[in-house]
C-alpha cells in the first residue's frame, strides 16, 4: 500500500514539473516566435475551471474559492514527457 502511494505521489510530482516545464516553454515561445501560424499553434490555450471564483458569505468570515487551469500544447507535451521520465526511471 505504501509503495502504491509513494508511486502517485512521484507519478504527479514528475506530471506536475513537466506541466511547470511546458509554461516555462509557453513564455519563452512567447518572446521568441513572432506571431504566425506556429505560434497560434503552440501558444492558443484552454481554459478550464470556474471563470469567476464563489463566495460563500458566512456571518463570521466569507470564503471564496477558485480554480483555473490554463492548458496549452506545450503543457501537455510537458505532461507527457514526465509521465514518459516516471516510466523509465
Amino acid at each position: 500500500m505504501a509503495q502504491t502511494k509513494k508511486g502517485m505521489v512521484l507519478l504527479f510530482l514528475f506530471v506536475f514539473l513537466g506541466a511547470a516545464l511546458g509554461s516555462i516553454l509557453t513564455a519563452i515561445f512567447n518572446v521568441f516566435v513572432p506571431s504566425g501560424p506556429l505560434a497560434h499553434i503552440f501558444l492558443s490555450q484552454v481554459t478550464v475551471g470556474s471563470v469567476h471564483p464563489v463566495t460563500l458569505g458566512l456571518i463570521l468570515m466569507d470564503l471564496t474559492f477558485g480554480l483555473e487551469f490554463h492548458i496549452n500544447l506545450l503543457n501537455i507535451l510537458g505532461m507527457v514527457m514526465g509521465y514518459y521520465v516516471y516510466q523509465n526511471s
